[in-house]
């Protein structure tokens, strides 16, 4: 038998109730929005390509949402994405009905984020509830992060994204729906950062971070309980496979992607691999179904059934701590580290060139906002790293987690250090809460304490074979670093 368990003594559990008075006032004081991108073709290559090509947007529309963006890389320039899901020709690309379901999210974020002209900046009740507390804490500024001084402006913001076209171009059409006013040559050019982020924004990079990742993933994969689930479904992958395989074009048994899905063989292409991997199936089964092009033999039933396991499949991997850990701490660190930055400014006495709104001098500091694009595996990956609520359904195309800085304030408004500092978490605005951070009454929390969060995702944790004295350690994580025993 498989068990895991953490190096370090267990979190002590805390209470909002008994953490967090009531009379004190709250200030968010940082977002970091991750997306998914936006509507795209399929993966894997199909045979009706043309059908495919005619969903993309002209490339006028493109340089549309291009305009006031610039792509930040390393000194040696652009290097070609070799990941498998990065897609070839029309496929794995963003559609015009992508773009668009991305310009409603930046309208959608300028609308949360942005100052309310009808309320002052000190003013405004919001709950941050317990299930069982009545009690409610005051956020200044109506829980918005922009002031009427200090309102949501590009040099406000940082911006990163995978190196694929896809997020790429997803990230220029929410900036275009954030700012609908052209961004000025005064304003400078919105730098997206894509330098190493196909490295660790994804949970399953090309190479893996680690090269153990990968011999992990194989062996959670062989779990006897997920032996016997893909056992049982066996019939149906290789139903729908069969009938697939009738639409699929040139390549398509090339493409290889996803935790535990990866062929040994590095995905090349073969007249015997007729069986599709699940990652494959639902990602061709959710295109076709969404258009209304299903082949005959299929129904929206198999579409569900089939994603429904691959849901299953990943949350199942994913939140092991270890692997969990080894796909994603790199970025959630990064996260950390930005939160950490603010907390710093916050500390330090107050900079009156920033105060009056001295351009040069704000752009040095950590921004109030952070948007991440990337896709429905990196939000999967977080959400089992984190330890939070699984959603209902698995993140639809342009699903964002919004993760709020909150800072607890007194009425001189004075901050001593990151204990005041609450994080709260959401899933296209539902909050989502801890799994591992409960009030006095047991319940999840829908804030946690940052410095919880951060031992949370520093903690350590070894995964050993057996249950007695003899048990042999397989993995452990220790110090950022994934090793196999």
């Amino acid at each position: 038998m498989m068990r895991f368990h953490p190096t370090l003594p267990l979190l002590s559990l805390v209470s909002l109730s008994s953490c967090l008075a009531s009379t004190k006032l709250l200030r968010l004081r940082q977002v970091l929005i991750i997306h998914r991108h936006g509507d795209r073709t399929p993966i894997t290559p199909l045979i009706d390509e043309d059908y495919w090509k005619s969903t993309l947007p002209e490339p006028h529309v493109l340089e549309g949402i291009r305009r006031g963006t610039a792509l930040l890389r390393d000194d040696k320039g652009y290097t070609p994405n070799t990941h498998k899901a990065s897609g070839c020709g029309p496929f794995g690309q963003l559609t015009m009905m992508g773009i668009l379901q991305m310009v409603s999210l930046g309208e959608r974020l300028r609308e949360e984020l942005g100052h309310d002209d009808d309320y002052n900046d000190d003013v405004g009740v919001v709950s941050s509830e317990s299930s069982n507390q009545k009690q409610q804490h005051q956020f200044v500024n109506n829980g918005r992060l922009f002031t009427k001084d200090q309102p949501l402006h590009p040099r406000r913001i940082k911006v990163m994204s995978t190196d694929f076209p896809r997020t790429i171009q997803s990230v220029q059409a929410l900036l275009t729906g954030l700012f609908p006013d052209t961004v000025t040559e005064d304003d400078g050019p919105i730098e997206i950062d894509v330098r190493d982020t196909n490295s660790y924004l994804i949970p399953d990079p090309q190479p893996r971070q680690s090269p153990q990742q990968l011999v992990l993933e194989s062996h959670l994969s062989n779990r006897p309980h997920l032996k016997q689930r893909e056992e049982e479904l066996k019939h149906l992958s290789h139903r729908i496979s069969k009938e697939l395989n009738q639409h699929l074009g040139v390549g398509a048994h090339g493409i290889s992607f996803g935790i535990g899905e990866e062929k040994d063989n590095g995905g090349g292409d073969t007249t015997t691999e007729k069986v599709l991997s699940w990652a494959q199936m639902s990602e061709i089964l959710v295109c076709l179904h969404s258009r209304d092009i299903l082949p005959s033999n299929l129904s929206s039933e198999d579409v569900t059934a089939v994603s429904n396991h691959v849901a299953w499949r990943w949350f199942e991997n994913l939140r092991h701590p270890i692997l969990a850990k080894s796909a994603m701490w790199k970025f959630a660190n990064n996260l950390l580290e930005s939160m950490h930055y603010k907390i710093e400014e916050d500390c330090k006495p107050k900079n009156n060139d920033i105060a009056e709104g001295n351009n040069s001098e704000e752009e040095k500091c950590e921004p109030w906002l952070r948007i991440y694009s990337a896709h429905d595996s990196t939000l999967i990956g977080l959400l089992c790293l984190l330890q939070l609520e699984r959603p209902t359904e698995w993140p639809e195309y342009g699903s964002y987690i919004k993760m709020e800085l909150i800072r607890e304030e007194d009425e001189n408004n004075t901050v001593h250090d990151k204990s005041q500092y609450w994080v709260r978490f959401s899933l296209n605005g539902q909050v989502l809460r801890s799994t591992w951070c409960f009030d006095d009454n047991g319940e999840p929390m829908s804030m946690v304490p940052l410095q919880d969060l951060e031992d949370m995702i520093h903690l350590e944790h070894e995964l050993v074979d057996g249950e007695d004295d003899d048990s042999l350690l397989k993995f452990s994580w220790k110090q950022g670093s994934l090793t196999k025993h």
